[in-house]
């Protein structure tokens, strides 16, 4: 395994990158302060990318403890696990479950740090709208998440359903020939494609709610 394939392709190199994040936030906040003391501000910021990526971490290690409860399978199968997991099926539940925690927070710690920055960024001074306290941003985290469990759970009806069966050339095939316990499966696979979607939606929501409460601020 070449450098590169270390950083970015293996569990190890994963958690080195988080750390190094972390470090350079932590020196610049630190920074900040020993410049400004009282007047710095970036700290809180940084504070806010933090919470929304934990936060982000956090639902994805719950998303994928029940999703793997669900359908071993798409994990096994779908996410490669059987490389990991080995030739056993069913694979040892309790190694599933934390290779599926594994599964979460590779996918949503980015998904966390993107909010937290969409959040500052919708929060920006300009010279007609006053910035909101930091801590107005982090109350939109229930309703951010809310949103994105709600598509979940659309996504998850319309995968056992059979409705979503166009978005793989394998589902078709699996559903007639009763493969992998199908319909788990393909609920499984709309949960996570619904809770990408109304992640977006969420985004979307949470600026526009950021913007309304800024002009009622202003006025």
């Amino acid at each position: 395994m070449t450098w590169w394939q270390w950083w970015t392709q293996s569990d190890a190199g994963l958690a080195t990158r988080i750390a190094a994040g972390v470090a350079v936030f932590v020196l610049l906040a630190v920074w900040d302060y020993r410049r400004n003391r009282q007047r710095a501000t970036r700290w809180r910021e940084y504070l806010v990318l933090l919470v929304c990526t934990l936060a982000a971490i956090l639902y994805g290690v719950i998303n994928d403890q029940i999703t793997s409860s669900i359908s071993w399978e798409y994990f096994y199968y779908g996410k490669d696990l059987d490389k990991v997991l080995g030739p056993q099926t069913p694979p040892d539940l309790v190694q599933l479950h934390l290779q599926a925690a594994l599964v979460g927070v590779k996918a949503t710690w980015s998904a966390g740090l993107i909010l937290g920055v969409v959040l500052l960024v919708a929060n920006n001074p300009t010279k007609r709208l006053p910035r909101l306290p930091e801590s107005s941003l982090l109350r939109l985290l229930p309703l951010i998440f809310l949103i994105t469990a709600g598509t979940a759970a659309i996504g998850a009806w319309l995968g056992y359903a059979g409705c979503l069966t166009r978005m793989s050339e394998d589902f078709p095939e699996m559903l007639r020939t009763n493969l992998w316990r199908p319909r788990r499966f393909m609920a499984v696979y709309g949960i996570h494609l619904g809770g990408y979607a109304g992640s977006l939606i969420a985004m979307i929501v949470a600026v526009v709610a950021i913007m309304r409460r800024r002009r009622r601020v202003a006025i």
